[in-house]
């Protein structure tokens, strides 16, 4: 079950990952700024935030299994659409516009899925199944060398669709048939939808500089004086950081004294330190702090989805539908934000407000944590 877990997360976060890691080849070919590039992976996640709250619904009713096969068939299915027909720009955001759909679909419905196993160990399954985003985007950094300045960026999509129906074929073996909708929940414990709400938009802001990392580390590697091939690599090397400390936390997770939602604070303020760094523009500099830009930014999902799936178990589908809005929001925001502020300001400018933007989330994370 974890293992399909993480390659249906994989499956459905490359699309979107894969357009901030091949931002340089596709702006390329398309021949946009980066403000008007903003909107292809903007698109994804808007299309991801509008359908988290009734997908989340959604898979409460019909199960997890059932919303995991359709939403990775239409990724599969999106992503050779990308390699075969986006001839133009326009084109490959429709495109991307349902990737983000499928994105929403299987995110809760895998949280439903992992809710619903029994597992002996949820801190370290939800630490895995998040490993997922950090594993796309490190895919989509390798993508750069190994296939975008070799074969051409729409290999990269080709790739991903085999991900995909990879992922397919493990849900087809691994979750019953029996594992239907979720039963009645009206007993259990369950977060006031206030609560809910608030770490959603602290969720917002981390993903907010989660999402600008993404988006822009690998050009702004390259500004800042380091090879196109590097700057990629160090995307990759900065998310596998993340996959490392998020199953390292993962370990930990179920026994842990500590709130948390006060450790994601924590960690996010520490990464913030290192999106500062970012903003010296210098190549060495820039090297070190997307290190610690990663490995604090982008560990705060595991502690946030455990949080809200241990306090409600019985609806963790439609619950984190509800915070994963906020994150799916902040991402939507980043790309537009930053590249819109790129062309006034450089990127100097755009790192400190992405630096600001996980400083706050994280405060808001400590402050919402009596509430779960």
């Amino acid at each position: 079950m974890i293992a399909v877990a993480i390659a249906a997360a994989i499956s459905v976060a490359l699309p979107g990952f894969l357009v901030g890691g091949l931002s340089v080849q596709i702006r390329g070919e398309f021949g946009v700024a980066e403000g008007r590039y903003g909107w292809a992976m903007s698109t994804y996640f808007l299309a991801a935030t509008t359908g988290s709250i009734l997908l989340g619904r959604l898979a409460q009713i019909i199960g997890p299994r059932r919303q995991l096969t359709i939403a990775l068939i239409g990724a599969a299915g999106v992503d050779i659409c990308i390699a075969l027909f986006a001839k133009e720009f326009s084109t490959l955001i429709a495109f991307l516009a349902v990737a983000g759909m499928s994105n929403a679909a299987a995110q809760t419905a895998v949280n439903l899925g992992l809710a619903q196993a029994g597992l002996p160990r949820l801190g370290l399954a939800i630490a895995v199944k998040q490993s997922g985003m950090p594993a796309a985007s490190m895919l989509s950094g390798l993508a750069v060398p190994a296939l975008a300045l070799t074969l051409g960026w729409r290999w990269a999509f080709v790739g991903a669709a085999a991900v995909a129906l990879t992922a397919l074929s493990g849900v087809q073996r691994t979750i019953a048939r029996s594992a239907g909708p979720a039963a009645d929940t009206k007993h259990q414990p369950q977060s006031p939808l206030s609560a809910l709400i608030i770490a959603g938009v602290a969720a917002m802001f981390l993903s907010f500089g989660a999402g600008a990392l993404n988006a822009w580390v690998v050009e702004s590697g390259v500004d800042s004086g380091l090879g196109k091939g590097t700057a990629g690599i160090m995307l990759s090397v900065g998310a596998a950081l993340g996959i490392a400390i998020r199953v390292g936390w993962g370990m930990r997770l179920d026994h842990m004294r500590g709130h948390p939602f006060v450790t994601a604070g924590l960690m996010a303020c520490g990464g913030a330190l290192g999106v500062l760094g970012l903003a010296l523009r210098l190549p060495a500099t820039h090297v070190i702090a997307t290190v610690v830009a990663f490995s604090g930014g982008w560990i705060w999902p595991v502690f946030l989805n455990f949080g809200v799936v241990r306090a409600n178990e019985g609806r963790a589908a439609s619950a984190t539908g509800i915070t994963q809005t906020g994150v799916y929001l902040g991402v939507f925001a980043a790309p537009l934000t930053a590249g819109a502020i790129i062309e006034r300001s450089g990127y100097t400018s755009m790192w400190m407000v992405t630096a600001a933007a996980m400083a706050i989330g994280g405060v808001l994370m400590a402050r919402v944590s009596r509430r779960f």
